[in-house]
Parts: structure tokens; sequence; C-alpha cells
């Protein structure tokens, strides 16, 4: 009886092991899946969704990867995984409208001719072979083209894929408006390259993708044509204008919104006259209050905002004086999740404000720029008439940190219960019906400078053979390009967040690390201080020579230096032995988490089925009796 129990015992496992592996098989197989990654990496936002479904005619993705090369670096691998994992999910949620293609271009061949042909640029490996990397997309006779997909991206590879998505059905470049009584735009058209152009950089640069148009601050109701309105430096701003861009955003429009509590570009530009008047220092500064207000967003139009820690190096009445007015904010004074600001390196603000937010039911407010705790601020009236020192002096750091630049977006409410009672004249400028609030979600984005986008502050201008040439000085044109980009575009785009990294740090070796190297330190900074200690025994001892022969050791000075390469011999060695334990810890970690993956999960599994299976046969024999 106890054979025939054994036996039937064994294959019932035997058949437990063949349905595992059927199961396997036919999972395999299955397109389904299940997200458990802690930022749902492999899945698509909502907005890239709602693209797709708009998709209209059948589209390639058609990806180039130099696979076949054998010097590939690990990262790039992994990273070349994850797109084709991104690009197969594209594929899926379109519902076939995306043919997801992949390519090896191996050197000498037609892939490589086409691969170059579409402009897929190569990247040369150390050891001299070319690595190309990048996908074109591909609708009919109209090509977007992503050159190399650099894996530092890797947040933003559904943000880029969906956006080029986008520009494969644009038919036109889409417009936008620039609304200041400033000379933005000067009058040579569309054409960035126009001998005579004086337009800003700023425009120039923007002509290039997009078509703009200057829009006068008193034209009153705002077309709905434009896919995006900047708006720079609003003086004075009445009702009026301030009902024009409230009605904007309400029927969905979306506005970069650039003000300054003083602006030395307007100061300038004032005639000898107004400066005299001693109006200047009040009338440089520009606010939108009513629209601040009703987002939830403070702003002293009559502060400015300093960082000791990113002040710039300026002449000042022929001295050179590290004004903290004129700050250059890095990379980590950045929002690190924003579209807007990845990739930047440093952006300059001469005298910028800055914004606070208070809590919206209805709204959220994302810093993009952010001062150090070095920060304070300064009356911007004084900037108009004392020198940089003397602001310096009244400046007082008070452990702040100072929104300088920062993003609104949710369903935004009108500033205004009905429409305003304007004049006749004015009247006739709004013709359509009041909204008091959108009927989705809208973005807002607030810059506290307008010097900064000024050429004298962001870009060298040459004139060469009739040609104007550009060099950007710092990030401060491309900081606007960027938002450009991502306001301009589908409002489904903006709702695509940053994706978590494939890549998961693995902290608790990082820790271990850590720990070894403040060992480490320690020993150095030992090992340092002994050396000091001994030089100036060694000095002492030298002057306390009386034989005339300063340059010879005595046996004293011989018995210190061989004390102190003992210790320093010592100190090495126990160097030597916490980098070694450093190793011997992180090697354990691996091969504990490698044995867990491989080993102990699967077994777990096994156990647990087996376990469920002899508890089911014991019971089935328990009812036969």
């Amino acid at each position: 009886m106890e054979i025939r129990n054994i036996a039937k015992t064994g294959s019932g496992i035997l058949v437990l092991i063949v349905a595992l592996i059927a199961l396997n098989i036919i999972t395999s197989r299955l397109s389904g899946r299940i997200d458990v990654t802690e930022n749902k990496i492999y899945s698509l936002s909502d907005g890239t969704e709602k693209i797709l479904d708009k998709l209209e005619g059948e589209i390639v993705a058609r990806m180039y990867f130099s696979r076949s090369l054998k010097e590939l670096p690990v990262a790039i691998k992994t990273y070349a995984t994850r797109v084709e994992e991104v690009l197969a999910e594209y594929s899926l949620k379109s519902g076939g409208k995306i043919t997801a293609e992949y390519v090896d271009p191996e050197p000498d061949t037609d892939e490589e001719e086409w691969a170059i042909k579409y402009g897929i640029q190569p990247v040369r490996l150390p050891q001299g072979s070319n690595l190309y990397f990048g996908i074109v997309l591909i609708k009919g006779a109209t090509e977007i083209v992503m050159p190399y997909l650099d894996p530092r991206r890797e947040e933003f590879l559904e943000y880029d894929l969906s956006e080029s998505l986008l520009g494969l059905s644009r038919t036109s470049k889409p417009k936008i408006g620039i609304m200041t009584s400033l000379n933005v735009i000067s009058s040579g058209g569309q054409n960035p390259y126009a001998r005579g152009d004086d337009s800003w950089v700023l425009a120039t640069e923007l002509k290039k993708n997009f078509e703009v148009e200057n829009i006068d601050p008193g034209i009153g109701e705002i077309s709905n044509d434009y896919s995006l309105v900047i708006v720079m430096h609003p003086k004075d701003a009445d009702d009026s204008l301030q009902y024009a861009l409230d009605q904007y955003v309400m029927k969905g429009g979306k506005l970069i919104v650039v003000v300054d509590p003083m602006s030395r570009f307007e100061m300038a530009n004032q005639s000898p006259q107004a400066q005299m008047m001693g109006g200047a220092v009040q009338s440089a500064s520009s606010d939108l209050p009513k629209l601040f207000s009703s987002w939830g967003i403070k702003y002293d139009p009559n502060q400015m905002v300093g960082d000791l820690s990113r002040g710039s190096n300026i002449n000042a009445g022929g001295q050179v004086v590290n004004y903290p007015f004129f700050a250059t904010f890095l990379g980590e004074d950045f929002s690190d999740g924003s579209v807007i600001t990845n990739n930047l390196n440093q952006i300059v603000f001469a005298e910028g404000g800055f914004f606070a937010f208070d809590k919206s039911e209805t709204l959220k407010f994302e810093p993009l720029v952010t001062s150090t705790k070095d920060s304070g601020l300064a009356n911007s009236a004084m900037a108009g008439y004392l020198p940089p020192s003397e602001i310096i002096k009244n400046m007082k750091v008070d452990d702040k940190q100072y929104v300088m630049a920062g993003l609104l977006t949710g369903k935004f409410k009108s500033a205004y219960s009905a429409r305003p009672e304007f004049s006749e004249e004015d009247l006739t400028k709004f013709p359509s019906a009041y909204k008091a609030e959108m009927d989705t979600e809208g973005a807002v984005m607030l810059i506290a400078d307008l010097d900064m986008f000024t050429d004298g502050n962001s870009a060298s201008v040459m004139n060469f053979g009739g040609q104007r040439l550009v060099q950007m000085r710092n990030d401060n044109l491309n900081f606007v390009f960027n938002a450009v980009d991502y306001l301009g575009g589908s409002s489904d785009l903006i709702s695509i967040r940053s994706r978590g990294k494939l890549a998961r740090p693995f902290t608790k070796v990082a820790e271990i690390q850590k720990d070894a190297q403040f060992k480490w330190k320690e020993k150095e900074e030992e090992l340092s201080a002994e050396l000091t200690r001994l030089q100036t025994e060694l000095g002492k001892l030298q002057q306390q020579r009386t034989d005339g022969n300063r340059l010879a050791l005595t046996a004293e000075q011989q018995d210190k230096i061989k004390s102190f390469r003992e210790e320093e011999r010592k100190i090495r060695k126990e160097r030597r032995i916490v980098r070694k334990n450093l190793r011997e810890d992180i090697e354990s970690l691996g091969h504990k988490l490698i044995a867990i993956n491989m080993l102990f999960v699967p077994f777990l599994v096994s156990a647990l089925g087996l376990g469920v299976f002899m508890r089911r046969s014991k019971l089935a024999q328990v009812g036969r009796k």
C-alpha cells in the first residue's frame, strides 16, 4: 500500500512539474501583463493612450540599434531592451496602428546606409566602432527622427516618443504669440536669418520651429489660434489685459508669464525725460495682481532675490564684484522630474523675483528653479540708484529658499465673477461670452525675471557674411524653448509624467560604501595630521641646530622619520583592510541577492505548490476512507 501511495505521489509531482512548464510556455505567449514596479515604468500614461487613440493611418517605428557589437556597454544593452519593451507597448496600445521594427545596422551594409540616410547619428565607441541607437517614425512620406536615444533621458523616453508621434501628425507649424510692449519681435517677418532683423534671439530662434506673432497688450480678446502665449513684462496691467489673459486660459489656452521686480532693460530703454521724472524705478517692475491672487500665487514686485552661493562676478564702477542678485543657478537647483529643466546646466537670473504658492483644491504648483538657503531679499527700487556693493549690504540672508520659476497645472477658475464693466470702446474688444472655469486641465508657467532673456544676458550674436550667428551664453533660452515645446504641444502631452529609471540604485550597497569610505577618510585625516605634526617638529628641531649644518638630519630627526614611516605603514595596511572588507561585503551581498533570485523564490513557489498538492491528496485519501 505504501509503495502504491509513493508511486501516486511521485506521479503527482511529475504532473505538477509538467503543468508548471506548460503554464510558463502558455503565459509567455500571452499579451496580458501586470506592472508592479514602483513608478509604473512599464505602463503608458493616460496622455499617451489618448494620443494613440487619436492617431490616423499606419505608422512604422523603426529602431536602429547596433546589437551585434561585442564591445557594447552593459548600460546601453539594458536601455535598448527597455526601449524595445516600450515600443512593443506602444504597438499594443495603438491597436495595430504602430508597427515596431528592429534593425541592426552592421558595418558596410544596406541597413547602415539607411540609418545614415534617415539621420541616425553614430556614436564612436572607445574601441573605434560606430554605435547606432535611434528611432525613425515613418508615416507615408513623412518622417520624424530621434537620432540618438541617450540613456540619460530614460525618464523622458515616453514623453519624447509621444512628442515625436504628435510631430508626425502635424501639417503646419504651431502658432504662438508673444504679448509685450517691448521690441522683442522686429518687422523682419518670419525669416530668422533676414538681414537687419533686430529681434531678440529668443524670437528668432522660436521662428525656426513655430509661427511667431507679436500680440499687442491692448488687443482685448486673444484668439484660440495660438497654442501658447508668452506674456513678457506686463507693466501696469489693467482689467482689460488681465481679463483677456484670464479668458484665454478659461478656453484652454496655455501661458508663459514673465514678470520682473526690476527690469534693467526697461530702465535702459526709457527716455531721459521719464528717468528724470523719478518714476523710472517704479515703472521698471511688472505684475498681474488679480490673476496671481486668483491662482494662489504670492508675488511681490518690490522684492528681488539674491543668493550668496550663486552670485556672479560683474563690473561695477571699474571693480569686479560678486553680485548675489545676478544668480547663476545650477542643475541641483532645478526640478528633478520636469521635462522643462531636464539636461539644463545653468540659468542666470538678473535681479529676479520669486513666487510662493497657497494651497489650492484645483491647482498644483511645481517649482522649476529654486534658490539655495544662502538667499535673501532686497527692495528692488534700490537697484535703480544704489551701486551693487550697497545693495549687498542691505541684503539679509534668511535661510529660506525662493522659487524663481514654477509651473501651475490643474483646472483653473476665472479670477472674475463676471465680465468687468468696460468702457464702450473696450467692450467691443471682447465679443465672446464670459467663461467661469476651464473644461479641462490647463497649464501656466511663471518666471520672475525678464532681463535673463535679453540678448546680453542669454546669447552672443555675430553677423558673418550676412548670416546671424548665435552662441548661447547659458541655458536661459533653452529653458524657455523646453517650456514652449512642452506647453505648446498637445494637452495630452502635458499629462505625461516623467518615468522612473529602469536601473534602480542598490541602497544597501551604497550604505556599505559610505560607511567604508567614512572609515577610510578618518584614517586619511589621521595620516595627514600626523604628517603635519612631524613636519612642524622637524622644523623646530632644525631651528635648534647650532653646529651650522642645517641640511643634515640628526639622529633624533631620523628616529622621528622612522617612527612616522612605521605609523604610515600601519595606517596604509588598515586602509587596505577597509577596502578588502568593502569588496567582501558587496560581493557577499551580491551572492545573497543572486541566491534569493535564482534559488529561494522558485523553491518557495514550488514548495507552496507541492504543499497544496500534498494537502489535497491527503484530503482525497481521507475522503475515500
